[in-house]
């Protein structure tokens, strides 16, 4: 899966461009919105973590909606849509990832494919995302001032003891799933490693997603997403205020 920067800059460009009521949403409650941009799997709890990752996304946004829907919460809405995001780039780039993992990075101009780590191209991933999108001033940035507010934390954790829990099977008290959620901070990796191998497949080598073979970078993989997360956080939206029921097919 991508690390945190590729995560951040996608969630942040999509407020770019969204409609007001998303927008509207995530302006109250934006470090809710990075908070879930972040996604699940920077909860580093053991077992908490292992079993929300592979929960199923159906049942994980069908409940949530459901029970935001019954509360009314923004905060936690806000939240949902920014693990929205996340997932929408996860689910596309989790394949890339385990491909080249699998059959090794080439280097560029022709080189030699080199077996590497899945944990290694995620980071020369976000190596790529800080130094060419978002610049390492603004990065260090991030990583001193990742604040997320009391009220939020305390609606967040709320979320996840009343619904996530149950739903990965896990049963965690409040105090600690705050205290996970207090715990969550951006790391950037070390530039090293930056011009022999091609994280980002920009000379455009075949790899298999989830839709079949493609010769897509990681470039244009962040642009092409963008309108299909637009289409997940409208419908996501949808629920949590009329409780409709959940388009199964788009969310897998």
């Amino acid at each position: 899966m991508p690390r945190h920067f590729a995560h951040y800059y996608f969630a942040n460009e999509l407020t770019k461009d969204m409609s007001y009521a998303l927008s509207a949403i995530i302006r109250l409650y934006p470090d809710a919105y990075l908070l879930g941009s972040l996604g699940m799997e920077r909860m580093q709890g053991g077992e908490h973590d292992e079993r929300l990752r592979h929960a199923d996304p159906v049942q994980i946004f069908g409940v949530t909606a459901r029970h935001i829907f019954t509360n009314g919460s923004k905060c936690q809405l806000s939240y949902m849509l920014g693990y929205l995001a996340h997932y929408a780039l996860q689910r596309v780039l989790d394949p890339y990832v385990s491909y080249f993992a699998a059959n090794g990075v080439a280097g560029y101009f022709g080189g030699n494919a080199e077996t590497q780590s899945a944990e290694e191209i995620e980071i020369g991933i976000d190596r790529h995302i800080i130094r060419d999108y978002i610049g390492q001033e603004k990065a260090l940035e991030l990583v001193d001032h990742l604040k997320v507010r009391k009220a939020v934390l305390e609606e967040v954790t709320t979320l996840y003891v009343d619904v996530l829990n149950d739903l990965a099977d896990v049963y965690m008290n409040y105090r600690k799933t705050y205290a996970l959620l207090e715990g969550i901070k951006l790391d950037i990796p070390l530039s090293e490693g930056m011009g022999r191998l091609d994280y980002m497949n920009r000379e455009n080598r075949e790899w298999k997603g989830a839709t079949g073979v493609t010769k897509a970078s990681v470039d244009e993989v962040l642009k092409e997403q963008y309108e299909t997360a637009y289409e997940l956080l409208e419908e996501y939206m949808a629920m949590a205020r009329s409780n409709k029921t959940i388009a199964e097919g788009k969310f897998y």
